[in-house]
């Protein structure tokens, strides 16, 4: 057996014109506000979303910072150079390069070379101590010595050098690149401007 289709309801009209005019612009007047309330509503959740990737990047950015001095903790004479992440994220250090402009005989040579040259050159009793700082991870509020240096009172030689290294500190350029734990990169040229964003810590360092 085949059934005949229902044919389709027609709305039916108030018989008052006026009124089925007011009804229809009701119905579009609403649409129209719920189109924009959900519009309103999406820019709303966007803001909030970025609010909160804001405040997780803030909680978790890193921020080095370099310091040298020529006195430890105790006041003895000691040439040091430490770096310290002093922001609200642990530090991932992909590369860190000191050099010297003025005080170096070459002006590529790096800091840490030039105590390793002077190691050569100094008595028995030279005891720099240098640590490795690429590719190490630094926690909120630590700090890490690139390296140290008591003052050699009993060699000229090594005291000329030492002497140097004092005053050549100053004169420090040194970079680093670091990312935070979501891959978040920046070199730092520490102090002589803000960390740069970069993509990635992959490319080598700059010649200095």
């Amino acid at each position: 057996m085949i059934e005949v289709p229902e044919p389709p309801h027609a709305h039916h009209k108030s018989g008052f014109p006026w009124f089925d005019l007011i009804m229809a612009l009701a119905v579009l007047a609403i649409s129209v506000a719920s189109l924009l309330t959900s519009a309103q509503s999406e820019k709303s959740m966007k803001a909030l979303v970025e609010q909160n990737r804001r405040m997780v990047e803030a909680q978790s950015m890193p921020l080095l910072m370099l310091d040298s001095g020529n006195e430890d903790d105790k006041g003895n004479l000691v040439l040091n150079l430490t770096i310290s992440n002093v922001g609200t994220g642990a530090a991932q250090i992909a590369w860190f390069r000191a050099t010297d402009s003025q005080g170096m005989d070459d002006s590529g040579d790096a800091v840490q070379g030039r105590v390793e040259k002077v190691e050569k050159r100094a008595t028995p009793q030279y005891d720099a101590a240098t640590n490795v700082i690429d590719s190490t991870m630094l926690r909120s509020g630590a700090e890490r010595k690139v390296w140290s240096w008591p003052k050699p009172t009993d060699n000229p030689a090594a005291l000329a050098e030492w002497e140097r290294l004092n005053k050549a500190r100053f004169n420090l350029h040194a970079s680093a690149c670091y990312c935070s734990i979501f891959d978040e990169c920046k070199i730092t040229e520490f102090g002589s401007s803000h960390p740069r964003p970069v993509a990635s810590c992959t490319q080598d360092p700059p010649k200095q």
